[in-house]
């Protein structure tokens, strides 16, 4: 009853996102409709490729082989070899000095990062993620990367048609000793996203990531083959154990992602993938996503009067 309830619930709220997660979920039907948006979107898919050419020397990304990176995408689920440049992460970390914050992602829990103690003791527990929001609009680098056309090239070529921004997230992840609950809540435990028929997002690090720092873990090869526990478990959305995953995939497909401030890498998070939960020091990470279609369910932008403060 709680499943139907949250079901039911969520299609009277957001009935597209609803009715795509159920039907995403199949491999067919992600083929159909990526097919289908191809096929009819060849010649704008075409012009905005040439838009992005006609634009690369703009790149923060020159030494990226697209060919490559979406070869290695579309294969893997994961592509590695993206650096920000330094100008930039230093642009986004003064941002994120001054800005606000917000615990579990919650509007009306805003707290600037010099005053997170305070906001604990509003809240009454540890902190473990805390995200920015309005982040594109409000952050000129990180609006920068949004509109980077080595990116957006990247984006049109794995999608297989002119990309949607879906938004932007900027979090941290702080060293804390976590519930369970939010654990799980802030997706430190194995899973899949079912975001689009056909979606994939860069990640960058924006913060030195080493091994207790809070590294992204991602399953090579997993979007294509999902575990399972039984025939209908195939095409479930559900959390993963570390001892299923490790039962599951080869260890070299098990990729703890570690590397310098700047270290960026794309992903098809159809892939089994988990955040750690840092026990070091804490990670700050950028997310840009692209998708076929925006649902309007996995942007950061909220109406500024929404927004609240507890520190």
């Amino acid at each position: 009853m709680p499943n139907a309830s949250r079901i039911l619930h969520s299609l009277s709220s957001q009935p597209g996102y609803t009715l795509m997660r159920g039907a995403a979920r199949f491999s067919a039907a992600r083929r159909l409709v990526a097919t289908t948006r191809r096929a009819v979107g060849g010649r704008k898919a075409a012009d905005y490729l040439a838009d992005c050419d006609a634009r690369i020397a703009q790149t923060a990304f020159p030494a990226v082989d697209r060919i490559a990176f979406v070869r290695a995408l579309r294969t893997d689920g994961i592509a590695f070899g993206l650096t920000v440049p330094a100008a930039v992460v230093s642009a986004i970390h003064d941002y994120a000095r001054h800005a606000a914050c917000y615990a579990d992602r919650v509007p009306a829990h805003g707290f600037t990062l010099d005053r997170r103690n305070e906001a604990e003791q509003a809240l009454g527990k540890p902190i473990l993620l805390a995200q920015y929001l309005n982040t594109a609009q409000e952050c000129t680098a990180i609006g920068g990367l949004a509109d980077d056309p080595m990116l957006q090239a990247i984006a049109c070529d794995y999608l297989g048609s002119v990309p949607t921004f879906v938004g932007a997230n900027l979090w941290w992840t702080f060293p804390v000793a976590a519930s369970e609950a939010d654990r799980d809540r802030h997706a430190h435990l194995f899973h899949r996203d079912v975001d689009d028929f056909r979606f994939f997002k860069f990640f960058f690090y924006l913060t030195d990531v080493d091994a207790g720092d809070g590294a992204h873990v991602c399953v090579a090869g997993s979007h294509l083959r999902p575990p399972h526990s039984g025939l209908l478990d195939r095409w479930n959305i559900r959390r993963y154990g570390d001892d299923e995953v490790a039962a599951r995939y080869p260890p070299g497909h098990i990729h703890e992602i570690l590397g310098p401030a700047g270290t960026g890498f794309a992903e098809n998070t159809l892939c089994v993938h988990k955040g750690l939960t840092p026990t070091r020091s804490a990670r700050l990470l950028l997310q840009l996503q692209y998708a076929l279609f925006d649902y309007g369910a996995m942007h950061d932008r909220v109406d500024p009067a929404r927004l609240g403060r507890i520190a």
